[in-house]
């Protein structure tokens, strides 16, 4: 009796101690996952107070773009979602500290703003009207980071260098290996290739191949992440406001936030998600944790998948804003009255030259002739005999010298409408054309504008006037009696905004737009900025040591700019008095506002939390 009584005491305590185990694994169970729809709701909390905080400091960068006036250690702005202070850092800084609050979290963001006048530099030193079929390269040479801005559809096959940003008001479609900062599209975006800081679409996001998006996919469409990039993360963070599908091989992911439904059929991880919609998982899946607002269908055997399903999840993303571009308009008939030497035809098809401000040479009109005495060509006269010689008598001026000083005509090769300069260089200053120019070898220190197309061919040097500045404007070595006198005062050089172009094409006549394209030869080298009215194209490789606008004008929407060749942007050791970011829609940049360029890597998250 005894025995058996020991025996079912036994069976009874086995029995007790397995319920005890059983009841300790589901309580541990039940604990991790109350732990991981607490963390998921901790990181949802983190993310929204962040999106709040970066909102917070975008409008307190447009409150001082737009002059409120900056006060330290005052609020700047004030809402149920964010409060931006602002603190000035002498002499010409100013730092805004954004902090972000939801559901009693906050996150403080801060960033270092550069102050200047309305004349300094715009971010784009790029700026185009129609699609952009870039097969070539775009490489910029600088220290401060600039933007590349198309208003159009954007597809890279070649490379980008150096870009901070690239926004397109269309499609941007990548297949380059590229290293650009932010992609912002108000189309779709697809990339096979390249590393990326920041993706913000309105439309859809495609990524396949090794592309990998290294910080943040801000999407307001559907995304598709069919990227595999080796051991790197894929993505490292991803905004969606649409369906997501994922198969990324064995790449891992970062946190997911979506409104959609979320499909995974293959990948190497996921350290956060939260779904709004219904979540399937194929196959064996991979370690993740999260929460979903509706139903989630996975392998329920892998004990790496620990998701909740909470009917009560809120999830409110930002959409990502439509890019907003302003078109410049450019239009040389706006600066007809700046020129220095304004080169037309009168009613008998006669060159006549108008000189306005040049020191030594009288305001006026004149005829392109020969010296009376020499009989030496390119001098400016006011009137000429039957054998196109300056009257004796009367003084003569010469503007341009030629190849060749007694025979070396510079403008030998024009016709009615359409410009040929031909020579070693030209008098200093802006000069203005009436029809298409064509400019050939030489060295100038000139702004070239004109109402038809521009073509540079040979051996081309050009230095825009506020490029030269002092040096090759009132002491050009050629022409030192002939210094423009409203850029040299007093032996001070004075800049303009006209004088930053180099070159500008195209103009309105009776609304109705002309000429505009400008074709680089393969030699060509200009200083100063590019301003095409319609179309830039160029032959082989390129330096340009300005900012570059193509405007489209014409209104032919089949154009595109097809750039296979090599194209440089050197904005490195800019002379002081050369403005490249002025705005030749607005009579050349000139400008009272403010303007704020925030500085690289001066951005700070400080995850704080409450």
């Amino acid at each position: 009796m005894m025995r058996r009584a020991q025996q079912g005491l036994a069976t009874l305590f086995m029995a007790l101690t397995l319920l005890a185990i059983a009841s300790l694994v589901l309580l541990s169970a039940s604990r991790q996952l109350v732990l991981a729809h607490a963390n998921a709701q901790n990181q949802h909390r983190y993310h929204q107070a962040l999106n709040y905080a970066e909102e917070g400091l975008l409008e307190g960068q447009n409150a001082l773009a737009s002059g409120k006036a900056i006060a330290k250690g005052k609020t700047l702005l004030s809402t149920a979602h964010y409060i931006v202070e602002q603190e000035t850092l002498p002499p010409d800084r100013v730092l805004l500290r954004s902090t972000g609050n939801y559901d009693g979290h906050a996150v403080t963001v801060q960033r270092v703003f550069l102050l200047g006048s309305g004349e300094d530099e715009a971010r784009s030193a790029l700026n185009l009207v129609g699609d952009l079929n870039l097969s070539g390269s775009v490489k910029l040479i600088g220290d401060k980071p600039v933007d590349m801005t198309v208003d159009g559809k954007v597809t890279l096959g070649g490379s980008v260098e150096n870009i901070d940003t690239l926004q397109s008001t269309g499609d941007i479609i990548v297949s380059g290996n590229q290293a650009i900062n932010i992609l912002h599209s108000n189309g779709n975006i697809e990339l096979s290739n390249g590393r990326y800081q920041t993706v913000k679409t309105v439309g859809n996001l495609t990524l396949t191949g090794s592309a990998m998006v290294e910080q943040l996919a801000r999407v307001n469409g559907d995304a598709r992440f069919l990227n595999s990039p080796g051991g790197q993360y894929a993505v490292r963070q991803a905004q969606v406001k649409g369906k997501v599908e994922i198969n990324s091989g064995g790449a891992r992911f970062g946190a997911l936030e979506a409104e959609g439904k979320v499909d995974i059929q293959q990948f190497g991880g996921m350290e956060s998600l939260k779904a709004l919609g219904e979540l399937v998982i194929q196959g064996w899946g991979a370690p993740i944790s999260g929460v979903v607002a509706r139903s989630a269908s996975y392998n329920v055997n892998n004990p790496d998948i620990r998701v909740v399903v909470d009917p009560k999840l809120s999830l409110k993303l930002t959409p990502v804003p439509l890019l907003q571009v302003s078109r410049p308009r450019i239009d040389a008939y706006d600066f007809r009255g700046e020129a220095h030497y304004r080169f037309e035809r009168d009613e008998q098809d006669r060159i006549q030259v108008t000189v306005r401000q040049v020191n030594n040479i009288p305001d006026g009109s004149y005829r392109l002739g020969m010296a009376a005495d020499s009989q030496q060509p390119n001098r400016l006269c006011r009137e000429l005999d039957a054998a196109g010689r300056c009257l004796g008598g009367r003084p003569s001026y010469l503007i341009c010298k030629g190849f060749d000083p007694d025979t070396g005509d510079c403008f030998a090769g024009s016709a009615p409408g359409k410009w040929k300069l031909a020579g070693t260089t030209m008098a200093p200053g802006v000069l203005w054309f009436d029809g298409d120019l064509e400019i050939g070898s030489g060295s100038y220190h000139n702004s070239f504008l004109a109402t038809g197309n521009i073509v540079t061919s040979g051996r081309h040097i050009s230095y825009a006037v506020n490029y030269a500045g002092k040096i090759g404007i009132c002491g050009n070595p050629d022409f030192p009696q002939n210094a423009p006198l409203d850029y040299c005062r007093d032996g001070v050089f004075q800049s303009r905004p006209i004088g930053n172009a180099v070159l500008l094409a195209g103009g309105y006549q009776n609304n109705r737009f002309s000429g505009g394209d400008i074709t680089l030869g393969a030699s060509t080298q200009v200083y100063g900025n590019v301003w095409a009215g319609n179309m830039l194209f160029s032959g082989g490789s390129t330096t340009i040591h300005g900012y570059i606008s193509a405007a489209r004008q014409s209104g032919n929407a089949s154009q595109r700019h097809d750039w296979g060749g090599s194209t440089t942007i050197d904005l490195s050791n800019l002379p002081d008095s050369f403005k490249p970011g002025a705005d030749p829609g607005q009579n050349g940049g000139a400008g009272s506002g403010k303007r704020l360029r925030a500085l690289p890597y001066s951005w700070m998250d400080s995850g704080a939390g409450s």
